[in-house]
């Protein structure tokens, strides 16, 4: 084979990966920022160009604010519930690597996780129902009033952070879970003859050679937060009551597929795209420092 053919050899086995990235990846995001300065619906053929109108529209918009805000809530709630609680059913689950009860449990807990959204809507909208819920049957068993759960202005986004937890926590709790079976047994024994006991070995030796997992799950459980709970509002609580459950994501799926604002739609894409990029590039930046590998 001529040598100029040989060279062109690499490019062969890399090209349909750099293809469907620049077609599914940078295609969208060049087209969502393109869509964002236009006034446009898709179907009819007049296109205005209004600059960064859009983007001005939706921070006058008391929905998208309001969207905005509970995004927040909804980071500040579901982050750490996502990380901290699944790495505590991973010790506990690990405590129990010689039982064979373990894959038992192991399973359980994990299989919340490949429910579809529909089958998950449904269960939890018969819990949360407000007049012969499960729930609230509880509530009238010990003597408690009941509540209106999802038509709660003050509840409904507690009630899609606790379906997105159950939804989503399982997958965190297998990655921890791994890292922990992964974790030199030798240094258990050292600790346990310098004297160590359980909760310093784990703090000290345990947790600082988990850091790559804890990254990596730091990273990818925002996007997950991000993503799952659209799903999940759609199904229970459709952004309602008043907005006060609805998130930017949803918003943007209202603008772009209900109303057919997709210059909004798209302005709110960007919006959402430069934000988590921002605070990916922080925790990059905060974290990866921190993170040893061995």
């Amino acid at each position: 084979m001529p040598s100029h053919r040989r060279s062109l050899v690499p490019y062969l086995f890399v090209g349909p990966a750099v293809i469907s990235v620049a077609i599914f990846l940078y295609g969208p995001l060049i087209a969502s920022v393109a869509l964002s300065l236009l006034d446009w619906n898709l179907l009819s053929s007049d296109i205005r160009f209004v600059g960064v109108d859009n983007y001005v529209a939706n921070f006058d918009n008391l929905d998208f604010r309001s969207a905005a805000w509970n995004t927040l809530l909804y980071c500040l709630v579901l982050i750490p519930a996502e990380i901290i609680l699944p790495l505590i059913l991973a010790v506990m689950l690990h405590a129990l690597r010689k039982n064979p009860v373990q894959a038992i449990y192991r399973g359980s807990l994990f299989l919340p996780t490949i429910v579809a959204y529909s089958v998950a809507g449904v269960a939890w909208s018969w819990l949360f129902n407000p007049v012969n819920g499960l729930l609230n049957e509880m509530l009238s068993f010990l003597g408690l009033p009941p509540l209106a759960w999802t038509n709660d202005p003050n509840l409904a986004l507690l009630c899609v952070c606790i379906v997105t937890f159950w939804k989503t926590f399982g997958l965190n709790m297998l990655l921890w879970l791994a890292a922990l079976a992964n974790l030199p047994h030798e240094l258990r024994e050292a600790s346990q003859l310098d004297g160590a006991n359980a909760r310093h070995h784990f703090f000290t030796i345990s947790l600082p050679l988990m850091t790559p997992t804890a990254f990596f799950i730091a990273v990818t459980t925002l996007f997950n937060v991000l993503d799952e709970i659209v799903g999940v509002i759609d199904v229970l609580t459709h952004g309602g009551p008043a907005g006060r459950s609805s998130s930017l994501l949803y918003f943007l799926w209202q603008q772009g597929l209900q109303f057919f604002q997709f210059g909004q739609a798209s302005a709110v894409a960007v919006i959402i795209i430069v934000l988590v990029l921002a605070i990916t590039w922080l925790q990059f930046r905060i974290n990866e420092k921190r993170v040893h590998y061995r």
